[in-house]
């Protein structure tokens, strides 16, 4: 008896979260978002086509320069060429993310990374400062031996892992310092990654 309704409190308490995606334009596509864990959604179509192929691009224009960041084998984009339009998207999104997460929302900082072959992210909790998280796949390519590896929340059981794929990815609401981790992965992976704070 104590087994079945174990059984039926962890059934319903992973229902909870795995509810059908809602569509929601966040910038100028229509995405589906969908609970999959407390305080965190995962996103599908997040850009247009057009916007995906110019993030695309990025790791091609000549015009755009990386530089090294921790941790290892990760590379960031430099402000450049492509910069002050990722800023601008960074915030054209905060009205629907204050409407998702009920936060007032202001842009801390916008990420272009690019993940080298064995990247991969060890344990961690965001700091307290960055209230919400919302990272895109932009494009992936895994390798020969170990795949990609989306970002995998540990706050619930099982851990869940953000599928890895391109136009892709998740918004963290960082109120609770939930664990999450990537599993180091062979191939490369390009996302841009936008923080917010709030507003005072």
């Amino acid at each position: 008896m104590f087994r079945l309704l174990s059984y039926a409190l962890k059934y319903q308490h992973m229902t909870q979260y795995n509810t059908s995606a809602q569509q929601v334009k966040i910038y100028d596509e229509i995405s589906l978002v969908k609970s999959v864990a407390p305080n965190c959604w995962e996103i599908d179509q997040c850009f247009s086509s057009d916007t995906l192929k110019w993030l695309q691009d990025i790791v091609i224009n000549e015009g755009n320069e990386f530089e090294v960041t921790r941790p290892h084998h990760r590379l960031w984009l430099k402000p450049g060429t492509d910069y002050n339009r990722l800023q601008q998207i960074g915030l054209d999104i905060i009205p629907e993310l204050n409407k998702l997460t009920g936060k007032d929302l202001n842009l801390m900082i916008v990420k272009y990374w690019l993940d080298l072959p064995n990247f991969g992210c060890q344990p961690h909790s965001d700091s307290l400062d960055i209230v919400v998280t919302y990272q895109v796949y932009v494009d992936v390519h895994s390798g020969s031996d170990q795949p990609c590896h989306g970002v995998e929340f540990m706050h619930v059981d099982p851990a869940y892992e953000i599928a890895i794929k391109p136009n892709h990815g998740y918004i963290n609401l960082n109120v609770d310092s939930k664990l999450h981790q990537v599993i180091q992965g062979s191939g490369t992976r390009t996302s841009v990654v936008f923080q917010y704070n709030v507003c005072n």
